[in-house]
């Protein structure tokens, strides 16, 4: 006979919705898609863990797949994100194409598929795959210079299914962070609107030129930074800054602490969980002003959102994008892989083509640009971040690298050369020593003080 003993007084782990002590199931706290940083507890019932996946989360990440895919983010199992966008090769307009990244463009396992301003079906694939499809109808295109479009939505970022997911991504980590693990009466508002049980608008938006001006200080492109803080209306707040491109307030219960009076210096723990899987904090501190009569932060409902204001939110989200190649983080996930593909081929176990991934464009550029680090390694700053660094060191106008077909071939040209003379392995490692170098130098970086914040 089995006896579960119990000491007097000790807690049980509820749901936080519901408070069922049965089938509680781990939940991501932070959705494991938008961030690299691991976050669980297992302190919601299945029945709640699959209300807010299939009603909120799902169509989220979903909305977000280009963007995820852009910061590196992958699926479970390490595959890379696919997305749909339009193509523009060679003067013809292609919609609707699902990528993954540069080979399954150049390099399908088998057609690309999408479909012209008519509606009409067009496949790309290698010629001699097309011909046996097309039966001799198929016309060959110029790959070396392919555009792709793609339209940011403001429904991705602050539609319904966003906001919502940002309120119980606020509302899980609350009790994680404070070691609540049951419901309570306190939470009642935010548990509902949560589970659609009420319209009342819990989010806004912070459009507070300081705050942004302090967080972009303390983050970094793909980070989800998170912090809780009493504001002088009396309720109790958290504030997600998603991938350091908006910033959402959750508003989570009344102050339970009677912190009503106006003070001037606010301390403030600020979690920050990066796209390479690391959690950092740091201490920030918000300073009222005298015309700050309601809240700390200015701030408006999304549905208030105007076109002049989510403009400058697109420019920040637009940086996904124009760092997502030299991001120093993906950059360390290509990097991390070369390397383990350098040591089997120092071993003798892969050739050349394996190494290069038979010129996978991922590969190659990764090997180019750390070539071009280490070349001008002596123009590197190491008081500056590595995105400072970049247009000096690579003679960029900004974060990202382009380079054409030809200069690709030529490349890779070098590369098998400086394999026929042994000289290849040494050349690689030498790039990834030095970024090494420079990784370690960027966490350090990140480590700020408190920084006095003055609000409008």
């Amino acid at each position: 006979m089995l006896i579960d003993f119990k000491m007097e007084g000790e807690s049980v782990m509820k749901c936080i919705y519901c408070n069922s002590e049965v089938e509680l199931t781990s939940s991501d706290i932070i959705t494991y898609a938008i961030t690299g940083a691991k976050l669980t507890k297992s302190f919601v019932c299945k029945i709640h863990n699959a209300f807010t996946n299939d009603n909120y989360e799902k169509k989220f990440v979903a909305d977000l797949d280009f963007f995820r895919n852009q910061l590196g983010l992958t699926t479970r199992d390490g595959k890379p994100i696919q997305y749909k966008a339009d193509l523009s090769i060679d003067g013809t307009e292609i919609h609707n194409v699902k990528l993954s990244n540069r080979e399954s463009l150049y390099a399908p396992k088998d057609v690309v598929a999408g479909t012209d301003i008519d509606g009409n079906k067009i496949l790309m694939a290698p010629m001699e795959r097309l011909e046996k499809i097309s039966k001799g109808k198929a016309a060959s295109v110029n790959m070396s210079d392919v555009v792709v479009h793609k339209t940011v939505g403001s429904n991705d970022f602050i539609g319904y299914h966003a906001i919502h997911s940002m309120a119980k991504m606020a509302y899980e980590w609350y009790c994680y962070i404070n070691n609540i693990e049951e419901y309570k009466e306190e939470y009642q508002e935010i548990v509902d609107y949560i589970l659609g049980n009420t319209e009342q608008e819990i989010v806004d938006i912070i459009i507070d030129g300081n705050y942004y001006v302090m967080i972009d200080r303390l983050s970094e492109i793909g980070t989800n930074s998170f912090f809780q803080y009493d504001d002088i209306d009396g309720y109790r707040y958290v504030v997600i800054d998603f991938w350091k491109t908006i910033a959402y307030r959750i508003r989570i219960c009344k102050t339970p602490n009677d912190c009503l009076k106006k003070v001037q210096l606010l301390p403030i723990k600020l979690y920050l969980y990066h796209i390479d899987g690391s959690k950092t904090q740091e201490v920030l501190g918000m300073f009222l002003l005298e015309e700050n009569e309601q809240t700390y932060f200015k701030t408006i409902c999304t549905q208030n959102i105007t076109a002049g204001i989510w403009g400058i939110f697109t420019n920040r989200i637009g940086k996904i994008m124009t760092t997502m190649l030299l991001s120093i983080h993906i950059l360390k996930k290509e990097v991390n892989t070369l390397s383990a593909k350098l040591d089997k081929y120092d071993d003798g176990k892969i050739n050349v083509p394996l190494l290069l991934g038979f010129e996978e464009n991922n590969i190659v550029t990764t090997i180019d640009i750390l070539s071009q680090l280490y070349l001008n390694k002596d123009k590197y700053d190491m008081t500056k971040t590595f995105n400072q660094n970049l247009p000096i060191v690579l003679n960029l106008d900004s974060d990202t690298i382009g380079r054409t077909q030809e200069d690709k071939k030529k490349f890779v040209q070098l590369l098998v050369d400086k394999d026929k003379n042994n000289e290849l392995s040494e050349y690689i490692r030498e790039g990834i020593n030095f970024f090494n170098e420079i990784y370690e130098n960027e966490k350090n970086l990140l480590k700020y003080n408190l920084y006095r914040h003055e609000m409008y």
